[in-house]
């Protein structure tokens, strides 16, 4: 038992990240941090299959979506380009440190309800619950708000197909993805976020280039965008201020990874070791990105003034290459973006479902597991 210098509540034991004793006491009794049992929830049932590997990959997967994609066109607009380097570097430092306590905590208590249970635990009863509910309503929300994106999206190429039919087709998808096992869920997260990754480096890559010349003029832009009337603070105070809005939007998912902890191999090991990799490979390549974006779009392009697909900043840059499949090349990896933030938001939803019905916060047909151990 440790003495009264001890960060844990009284008459809780230390977490160990070793093997040899899978059992730790606390004051509501024995916490398995191999199975995940903790105050009577029996989070064994769900089976650990998940890799660092997937876990690493859906926790970047569910961060790169379409904040970037399409909310870095918005902040520059709006901000201008310091504006929106600022806000993204301290949003992404506020992110690191809350990552690193998210991350503490999913490795002492690796369950599926994550930090809407440390909440009920740690806080109070009541607290767990309205924000796991909550939580919860928002995966359920955001399901859905993907399957409808999606048909809007895929009108981009044609409009022969019924929306409700889109949305019906992607909906079975997922929920074939999510009901197979969870390992099958992991390695099509794995994948969809492989693609974003991929776009991102070839972003990268490109700007560079179009920066230094390699533009349809052959004309070195450097920081003469830097330089424009009004810039690089666009609006002031209060334009700095909006950037911080679409920046926190921008870097929301980070956090998916502790809901994962429930169904991770070996989390005592596994979690810190990812958290530590994935968040400077997302702050990085964040950074990067509002770099290049904010060196070769002027603040008052007139294609940054829309939220449609052909005004991504991503595509504007790309289209300075005489891509002309810039549009389709944009659209497809949006699509995939949304596809991957449905099928994660409908995992969530289901984990905490699942957590809320074992604490008898949510009826008991949901505490049932199929014989593959999924929710």
């Amino acid at each position: 038992m440790l003495g009264k210098d001890s960060p844990f509540p009284p008459g809780m034991d230390t977490p160990r990240a070793d093997n040899h004793s899978s059992y730790q006491v606390s004051e509501s009794g024995p916490y398995d941090c191999q199975n995940g049992e903790t105050e009577g929830i029996r989070h064994d049932l769900l089976r650990r299959s998940l890799s660092a590997r997937q876990v690493q990959m859906i926790a970047i997967g569910g961060t790169i979506g379409t904040g970037l994609f399409l909310g870095t066109g918005k902040s520059l607009a709006t901000g201008g380009p310091a504006s929106m380097l600022l806000a993204y570097l301290i949003t992404g430092i506020i992110i690191f440190l809350t990552l690193l306590a998210l991350g503490e905590m999913a490795t002492f208590i690796p369950v599926a309800g994550s930090f809407c249970t440390f909440a009920g635990r740690f806080v109070d009863d009541a607290f767990g619950f309205a924000l796991t509910w909550n939580y919860w309503l928002n995966d359920a929300v955001s399901t859905a708000t993907d399957l409808v994106a999606l048909q809007i999206l895929l009108q981009y190429w044609t409009d022969h197909f019924p929306g409700w039919a889109i949305s019906l087709i992607f909906w079975a998808l997922l929920i074939l993805a999510n009901i197979i096992t969870v390992a099958a869920y992991g390695e099509l997260e794995y994948w969809l976020s492989i693609l974003k990754v991929i776009t991102i480096v070839a972003f990268i890559v490109i700007g560079i280039v179009v920066n230094c010349g390699g533009n349809t003029e052959g004309h070195y832009i450097g920081d003469e965008n830097w330089h424009i009337p009004g810039t690089p603070f666009v609006g002031g105070i209060g334009g700095f201020a909006s950037v911080f809005v679409t920046a926190a939007f921008a870097y929301g998912g980070t956090e998916s990874i502790a809901i994962t902890a429930g169904e991770t191999k070996n989390p005592t090991k596994n979690i810190p070791r990812v958290i530590k990799n994935i968040f400077w490979r997302i702050l990085i390549s964040y950074i990067a990105t509002v770099i290049l974006i904010g060196l070769n779009l002027p603040y008052n392009h007139p294609g940054l003034s829309t939220k449609e697909v052909n005004t991504s900043p991503f595509t504007l840059i790309f289209q300075m290459t005489s891509a002309k499949a810039a549009g389709s090349i944009m659209n497809a990896v949006i699509v995939t973006s949304v596809v991957s933030a449905g099928n994660h938001a409908l995992f969530a939803g289901t984990r905490l479902l699942y957590t809320l019905a074992i604490q008898g916060h949510a009826p008991k047909v949901f505490a049932r597991l199929n014989r593959r151990q999924v929710p």
